[in-house]
């Protein structure tokens, strides 16, 4: 279940009504590496497996599918609240000084929540290599595609969501979720488990553009990420760095590039 039903009063011109809203379900979950707690979130449920395994490749926990010996939910946990991660051993050495530190709590409006160490929040991560152009009339497309899909969204007005394509202008994943970092995970976590984490070219959030979020994209291998609403001075930093054209105030006719502009040609067409 990811909406509820729920009474309340609501303000029109004569005076208080009362009414019945959509509410997103917001419900806690846990995550165990080798049976050891790791973090705990506030999510919307569903699609669980797929947040925790995204998580675990952005927290730089497992660097691809071959990395993790299984995942799944635990069957004695109330309201599949608590998923397993089990990583081959040779992985689990090499990441142990993550694995092994204390549980944190990560809530869903912050990706940094519980990171007791400056250096928790840099990964190494690779500048991206590749440089593929992408036309302006295709980048403004991508709005649509977001909003489209949006459910809950529509539902409850309270919802984050993450799309990433494909050079081609294909869809690859798209999810939703409460936390904006869940939403992104989401997605990563779904190409990690189809092994279509190479296909990844746009990622799409309906957030703003953080710090986090632009190291999320880095670490999926992302050339372009695009959001509704404003960068972050690290975001802006991080994706010079990254080599990620970073895209903010996306709207149907209109956008601003903070970085590596040169993808993006002046071309309205949308191909």
């Amino acid at each position: 279940m990811q909406v509820v039903r729920h009474k309340t009063a609501r303000l029109r011109e004569n005076g208080l009504h009362a009414v019945e809203c959509d509410l997103a379900v917001e419900e806690l979950l846990e995550i165990f590496i080798d049976d050891a707690p790791y973090a705990v979130t506030m999510r919307l449920p569903g699609n669980d497996i797929n947040l925790a395994a995204g998580f675990c490749f952005s927290e730089g926990i497992i660097s691809s599918l071959d990395d993790l010996l299984s995942i799944s939910h635990c069957e004695t946990a109330p309201d599949n609240g608590k998923v397993l991660v089990y990583i081959d051993p040779r992985r689990a050495r090499n990441a142990a000084a993550r694995i092994k530190r204390p549980e944190f709590l990560s809530k869903s409006s912050c990706g940094l929540c519980g990171k007791s160490r400056a250096e928790e929040i840099y990964t190494e991560i690779k500048p991206v290599e590749r440089f593929r152009p992408m036309s302006l009339g295709a980048v403004l497309s991508l709005k649509d595609h977001l909003e489209s899909r949006q459910s809950v969204f529509r539902k409850t007005g309270c919802t984050h969501s993450a799309l990433i394509f494909d050079t081609r202008g294909g869809v690859l994943s798209f999810a939703e979720d409460i936390g904006r970092h869940n939403a992104f995970d989401k997605a990563i976590g779904e190409l990690l488990l189809e092994r279509k984490l190479a296909d990844a070219y746009i990622a799409l959030v309906s957030s703003r553009l953080s710090f986090e979020m632009v190291q999320k994209a880095g670490v999926l291998g992302a050339e372009i990420i695009a959001g509704f609403s404003a960068p972050t001075s690290m975001a802006v930093k991080m994706a010079e760095y990254l080599h990620i054209t970073l895209i903010g105030f996306l709207r149907e006719n209109s956008l601003s590039i903070y970085t590596h502009p040169g993808r993006i040609t002046n071309d309205r067409d949308n191909s």
